[in-house]
């Protein structure tokens, strides 16, 4: 697990997991230091103590105002039982089938969900992030931004 700023208000926490005989699956996450700061995907498992050490070394979670979750791949969520808990203010950005689907292996606390669909939109405070679905895609719950 490393980190580096891809721009000055964007800092990528990277990884990779090896896959035998093809090379590496890259996993990254990324917090956009915004008015209201947005962590983008929250890595794979077994990153756990990895992905929140660096986290920190970034930003504080307390400080981190939503998390938006591009899908529900558990290279994406591995780490969002351990975000939720260390951001108590942040709120989920979701789409409704993706909390369902993670729904099946946890508690999704939805209260904390914000749903939002392509072409929807939130405030965090300096910008406007818009929902967009790729034209290609591997999930069905899959939303950039």
């Amino acid at each position: 697990m490393n980190s580096y700023k891809a721009t000055p208000e964007i800092e990528v926490l990277s990884s990779h997991f090896p896959i035998p005989g093809l090379g590496y699956l890259p996993i990254n996450a990324f917090v956009l230091k915004a008015k209201e700061p947005v962590l983008i995907d929250t890595g794979i498992g077994i990153d756990s103590g990895e992905f929140m050490k660096a986290l920190e070394s970034i930003i504080d979670p307390k400080d981190i105002r939503w998390v938006w979750l591009t899908h529900d791949d558990s290279d994406h969520t591995g780490n969002i039982q351990d975000v939720l808990k260390a951001a108590p203010n942040a709120r989920l950005v979701v789409n409704s089938l993706a909390a369902m689907r993670m729904s099946l292996g946890w508690e999704v606390p939805m209260q904390r969900c914000f749903f939002i669909n392509p072409g929807e939109s939130i405030s965090v405070g300096d910008r406007k992030l818009t929902a967009v679905r790729p034209p290609i895609f591997d999930n069905p719950t899959t939303q950039g931004m």
